[in-house]
């Protein structure tokens, strides 16, 4: 079922930096924006007539310039977590406030080939969490990942899109997001929204026939000019229509993954000096134009 719930969007939460409280933070965000640069050069010719003339743009021929409603298209992506270190060309791991809790890298990291992300509420230093995002921007297409949430109650563990961009971008968000409590022995709910500044904000619990803290699956959304659609185990979960809902997803956005504990909503904090573990096997991006119908 769908509902419009006056909860907080991951992208509408206070941030600050370490050691700072969400009251203190300056008006600044952690969040990467990726700036594109084109530079043009043209060397100098050694007669004096060329030196005169200038440098000269190159001309662009007009069938191959991006437009609004055509967008530069998205190079694929793939990790799967190969190795004993994060990636940090493709990654940036969170050290920051957000969400109520103190992100950090020593709870971000690989194991058995697999990405971890952890968050304890801590007797003594609160919730501890985690997080990472991608340094590159993408728009349309397939985004995957094998995956497994925390069997640890009270704790939401999240893959979603966000257009941050320093706190002037978009705030367009797509959301999976896992809320513990919900799971049962053959039962639980997964949490999908979609987010955009100055917008209503749309989400819906799907209620699954598992628990998603048992096994690995693949989760994942399509996203694309018309629709978004979010699937597990290449089965339909729900198909979201612009045309028909209050926000369209069209600028480029990171994806990233979260661990976070609160009360209300996720019914958090958890039980305190409990790890809870969220496993990423691995993830996944294909370009609308490669993906197969």
């Amino acid at each position: 079922m769908s509902s419009q719930l006056p909860y907080q969007s991951d992208s509408d939460t206070p941030f600050a930096a370490p050691g700072q409280t969400p009251e203190s933070r300056a008006d600044t965000h952690p969040h990467s924006s990726i700036l594109h640069r084109r530079r043009v050069s043209c060397a100098l010719g050694l007669m004096a007539a060329f030196a005169l003339a200038g440098c000269q743009t190159p001309a662009v021929d007009p069938a191959a310039a991006s437009t609004p409603d055509e967008p530069e298209p998205s190079r694929p992506f793939f990790d799967n977590f190969e190795g004993d270190a994060i990636d940090t060309s493709k990654w940036e791991v969170a050290t920051w406030y957000e969400h109520a809790g103190q992100t950090g890298t020593e709870r971000t990291y690989i194991e058995d080939g697999m990405l971890h992300l952890l968050i304890v509420n801590d007797s003594e230093a609160g919730v501890l969490s985690s997080a990472i995002q991608t340094w590159d921007t993408f728009l349309y297409g397939r985004w995957e990942a094998r995956l497994k949430p925390s069997n640890v109650s009270g704790v939401l563990n999240s893959m979603y899109t966000i257009d941050w961009n320093g706190g002037d971008g978009t705030r367009q968000e797509i959301d999976i997001e896992f809320l513990t409590y919900t799971f049962g022995d053959d039962s639980a709910e997964v949490h999908l929204a979609v987010h955009a500044a100055n917008r209503d904000s749309w989400n819906s619990d799907v209620v699954l026939d598992f628990n998603p803290s048992d096994d690995f699956h693949v989760w994942g959304f399509d996203i694309t000019p018309e629709y978004i659609q979010w699937f597990v185990d290449d089965q339909v979960l729900y198909t979201y229509h612009y045309d028909e809902k209050p926000v369209t997803v069209d600028a480029p956005y990171q994806l990233k993954f979260n661990t976070r504990s609160q009360p209300g909503w996720i019914r958090g904090p958890a039980e305190p000096d409990v790890e809870s573990i969220y496993q990423i096997d691995w993830i996944r991006f294909t370009p609308a134009a490669q993906v197969a119908p």
